[in-house]
C-alpha cells in the first residue's frame, strides 16, 4: 500500500501533533509501508496564522494534483485541513481511500463563538457533507465523541503511544519532595485550581515544578502564589524525561472546560511521566481516561474532588523504594506493549487499508 501522509504539524515546530506526525512516519517506515510525506517546507512555529495554513493547503493541493495516480491511501494530518479530502476526491481514483487524524483542538476549536470559528465551523460541515472522508481516526475515545458530535462518521480509536527514555530511574529514596506540572499554563489544565485547593493541605516542604509556556495570563497569577513553586519555562523535551525522573509524581489536574473551550484530546503526557517509571496523577476527564491505566500506570481522580486529589499524593508520598520499584517495572513494561508507535502504525495501516 502507498500512502500519502499529508501534515501541517512537524518537527522543529513543539507540540503533541508534531510529535504525532513525526512518530508516526518513521514507525509507518519501519514497519515497511510505503509511505511519502507532505509536509511544510519552512516549519510552522506556534500557533498558525490563517495566511500560513492557507499557503500549505494551496502546496498540498499541487501535490495532489501531481501525484493523483501515485498513491493507494491518504491521510491528512488533523481535522483544520481535512477540506483536502474534497480535493483528493476530485482528482485522485474513486479507489484511493482518504482518512483524516484527529487530535483535540482541531476539533474543539469549532466551540468558540468568533467570526473564524464559525467559518470553521461552516467549512468543516461542508466536508462532513461531501462525504468525502472514507474514515476518520481519533486519539481518544472523547475525540470519537466529540467528532461524532459534528457528523464525521467511520471513527476509529487509535490511542497514541510515546517510547521509553533511556535513563536511570531513582527509587523513593533518591527522588525529591516535588511534584511536576508539565503543559500549556491554560485555565482547562488546571494548574491554577491545583495551587488553590490542593497544594495548600499538602506537606509545607512539598514543592511544585510547573514547565510549560502560559498561554492564559490568569493562570501566570498563580506561579507567585506559594514560595514553593518554582517556575521553569518551556522545558526541551529530552530534559524533560530526566526532570519526570526525579520527581515523586506528575500532576495533570484538568478541570472540566466551559462550553466554548477545548478539552484533553488525549494527554501525552500522561505516557512520558510513566515511561520514564513516575506515576502521573490525572483527572478523568477529556482524553485522559485513554491515556492512563488506573493502578498501572498512574490514577485517575475525579476531577474538583480536592480531597481526593490530597489523599493520593499523601499516599504517594509514603511509597518505599519497593513501591516504586515495582511501579516503575510494572509502568513502564505496560506502556512499552500498549502505547508504543509501532503499534499505532499498524492500527492505522488497517484502517487505510480497510473497505468498510
Amino acid at each position: 500500500m502507498r500512502i500519502l501522509f499529508i501534515t501541517r504539524k512537524f518537527p522543529p515546530s513543539v507540540g503533541g501533533m508534531e510529535i504525532y506526525s513525526k512518530e508516526l512516519y518513521e514507525a509507518l517506515k519501519e514497519i515497511g509501508a510505503d509511505v511519502h510525506i507532505c509536509k511544510p517546507e519552512n516549519p510552522i512555529l506556534g500557533r498558525p496564522s490563517v495566511f500560513r495554513v492557507g499557503i500549505f493547503f494551496l502546496s498540498a493541493c499541487w501535490t495532489l494534483l501531481r501525484q493523483r495516480r501515485s498513491f493507494d491511501a491518504v491521510l491528512i494530518g488533523d481535522f483544520c485541513i481535512a477540506s483536502l479530502a474534497m480535493v483528493a476526491k476530485a482528482f485522485m481514483p474513486g479507489s484511493v481511500r482518504i482518512a483524516v487524524a484527529l487530535h483535540g483542538n482541531d476539533l474543539y476549536f469549532m466551540r468558540k463563538r468568533t467570526l473564524l470559528a464559525a467559518i470553521y465551523r461552516w467549512i468543516c460541515t461542508v466536508v462532513v457533507a461531501s462525504r468525502s472522508l472514507d474514515a476518520a481516526i481519533a486519539n481518544s475515545h472523547a475525540i470519537e465523541q466529540e467528532a461524532f458530535s459534528r457528523g464525521v462518521r467511520h471513527i476509529s480509536v487509535v490511542p497514541l503511544a510515546t517510547r521509553l527514555p533511556d535513563l536511570d530511574v531513582p527509587t523513593s529514596s533518591g527522588r525529591r519532595r516535588t511534584l511536576l506540572f508539565a503543559g500549556r499554563l491554560i485555565r482547562y489544565k488546571g494548574l491554577s485550581w491545583f495551587v488553590n485547593n490542593v497544594l495548600p493541605s499538602l506537606d509545607p516542604s512539598l514543592e511544585l515544578l510547573v514547565a510549560g509556556e502560559v498561554w492564559d495570563e490568569s493562570e501566570r497569577i498563580c506561579l507567585n502564589s506559594d514560595p514553593r513553586i518554582h517556575y521553569l519555562g518551556p522545558v526541551p523535551y529530552e530534559k524533560l524525561a530526566v526532570l519526570r525522573a526525579q520527581v515523586a509524581a506528575c500532576i495533570m489536574p484538568n478541570i472540566p472546560p466551559v462550553s466554548t473551550e477545548q478539552d484533553e484530546g488525549f494527554g501525552l503526557a500522561a505516557l512520558e511521566s510513566p515511561a520514564a517509571g513516575t506515576p502521573v496523577i490525572a483527572a478523568a476527564v477529556g482524553g485522559l481516561p485513554d491515556a492512563v491505566a488506573h493502578g498501572t500506570t498512574g490514577f485517575l481522580l475525579p476531577p474538583l474532588d480536592a480531597a481526593a486529589w490530597i489523599r493520593c499524593v499523601n499516599d504517594l508520598l509514603t511509597w518505599t523504594p519497593e513501591q516504586y520499584a515495582h511501579f516503575t517495572r510494572t509502568a513502564r513494561a505496560h506502556i512499552a506493549e500498549c502505547y508504543n508507535w509501532h503499534l499505532v502504525a499498524h492500527r492505522t495501516v488497517a484502517v487505510l487499508a480497510s473497505h468498510s
